[in-house]
């Protein structure tokens, strides 16, 4: 009884153990790539698995004969239409997905994609149908004159908004920004009917391919993925141009996404009734990322028009009475001074004096205070955030020299004697400082001028510690001489 079982057990058996080995054989060879196949793969599997258990065990004894003759003529077409199907799956998987798409980096365009794909199963229908059916399927069908003009005038619209979306693959891709009657989106389809736009609010737009194909649309990543933003401020005629311009351009500098080649660069462009209008241009690398990146520059040139002291007018006619302002710096306590050695020599009197003419700055994350090299005459010192400094080397290497936090200063040199800036600082997260200029302790020297010899001394040992770095990047002291400190103090305050 059980042995005319087993030519359906040795054929189920042989047929699980060949799908199984060949299914971990491909998995295997997928995963040593690193290429993840879609679950679509395992569903077409299973399913042509078991087309061919289900066909194998019916054409063995003692089921042979049990099911009539056109059903297991249909399920070897269906087994088979299912395998050729799985076959040229997963060779679109491996040969274009895989070798062609993500080695070699070659842009297929989806519909023609689809179209060749779908040639080759319609092939593979044919051959199937001739070999399982024993019949021509090229006899099947013989159209008259008046029946092909049908079907053609039937079809000529499918055809027409087909080959309108295999012409656009050649300028627009999957991923890429265009504008379209005013809406814009990312394309995140093409298919053989129409391209989908989604919209930077999520949602998606349909636009049939003849009509991309017979109007204009714009694009923002054709051939080159960088896009210029523009950014117009109203500034006061007051306000110098020149300084308006370097700061609008340092504004755009520092923030991440913003290109530094081509460099930020401003201009003036329309003198108003009210103020001049400047122009800041700026590039990034994606188009995505444009509303983001501009509003983050945006939000820069108001602390910085607020630092500077640049008025942006209202667009009404007012009179202004212009007083001092009053101290910016009133809940900063002593203590911040104290903890300072710089500040440690002066008096009570001095000190408080220093405390109302402290500028309160804020600096956002990213931003640079001062940059290696360049010019300036005030001191900083840490209320709260972190800063990085660096030193850039002659080889175009940078050094990380450390970090400041609250209650930390930098910049003694250049307040007290003009030198340039040793070193970039820039903020880590947003920050807010406490800003010393020339000016301001001008007054304190002028009345103490014996003061000089005091600060070159505690600033002595700060300052070999920050030029000692060699080009290995690493502290080595350097010699300097108090007096020479001294000396240098005096000359710039003019106390000589």
């Amino acid at each position: 009884m059980i042995g005319q079982f087993v030519p359906i057990i040795l054929t189920a058996g042989g047929t699980l153990f060949l799908s199984v080995a060949i299914y971990f054989g491909i998995r295997y060879f997928a995963y040593r790539r690193s290429f993840r196949l879609p679950h679509q793969f395992d569903f077409l599997w299973i399913v042509t698995s078991l087309l061919f258990l289900f066909l194998g065990c019916f054409i063995q004894p003692p089921l042979e004969g049990t099911i009539s003759p056109t059903l297991i003529i249909w399920l070897t077409f269906v087994a088979s239409l299912s395998s050729f199907y799985l076959l040229i799956f997963v060779l679109d998987q491996f040969i274009v997905e895989y070798f062609l798409v993500s080695i070699l980096k070659v842009y297929i365009p989806p519909p023609l994609r689809k179209v060749i794909l779908l040639f080759i199963f319609l092939v593979a229908v044919l051959i199937t149908v001739q070999k399982v059916f024993n019949i021509n399927p090229w006899a099947i069908y013989a159209p008259t004159s008046l029946l092909s003009l049908g079907v053609g005038f039937a079809i000529k619209d499918f055809f027409q908004t087909f080959f309108a979306g295999v012409a656009l693959t050649r300028i627009m891709r999957i991923g890429d920004w265009i504008e379209v009657n005013g809406k814009e989106g990312e394309v995140s389809d093409i298919n053989w009917a129409r391209t989908v736009l989604r919209t930077r609010e999520g949602d998606h737009l349909f636009i049939p391919n003849s009509e991309l194909q017979k109007g204009s649309f714009l694009s923002y990543s054709y051939k080159d993925r960088r896009h210029r933003c523009k950014i117009e401020v109203g500034v006061s005629y007051s306000c110098p141009p020149q300084k308006v311009k370097r700061v609008l351009v340092s504004c755009a500098q520092d923030v991440q996404g913003v290109l530094s080649n081509p460099a930020p660069e401003s201009y003036q462009a329309v003198y108003g009734d009210f103020s001049i209008t400047y122009v800041l241009n700026f590039w990034v690398a994606d188009f995505l990322r444009t509303k983001e990146i501009s509003g983050e520059v945006l939000t820069r040139i108001w602390y910085a028009f607020k630092r500077e002291g640049i008025e942006i007018p209202f667009p009404i006619r007012t009179v202004h009475m212009v007083q001092d302002a009053p101290a910016q710096v009133s809940e900063i306590t002593a203590a911040l001074i104290d903890n300072i050695d710089l500040f440690k020599i002066l008096t009570d009197e001095e000190r408080i004096a220093l405390l109302k003419r402290l500028k309160k700055e804020t600096r956002l994350k990213g931003e640079s205070i001062v940059r290696q090299g360049h010019d300036g005459r005030s001191l900083y010192m840490v209320v709260q955030g972190k800063l990085s400094v660096k030193r850039q080397k002659q080889d175009g290497s940078t050094v990380q020299l450390g970090e400041l936090g609250p209650g930390q200063f930098f910049g003694e040199l250049t307040l007290l004697t003009g030198e340039p800036r040793s070193a970039t600082v820039q903020a880590l997260t947003d920050t807010e400082l406490l800003k010393l200029d020339k000016s301001d302790f001008q007054e304190i020297l002028n009345q103490n001028p014996a003061l000089a010899e005091k600060l070159a001394e505690v600033v002595t040992a700060r300052k070999t510690t920050l030029s000692g770095i060699n080009e290995s990047g690493k502290g080595v002291p350097a010699p300097i001489e108090k007096n020479d400190l001294s000396r240098k103090i005096r000359s710039f305050f003019n106390l000589d």
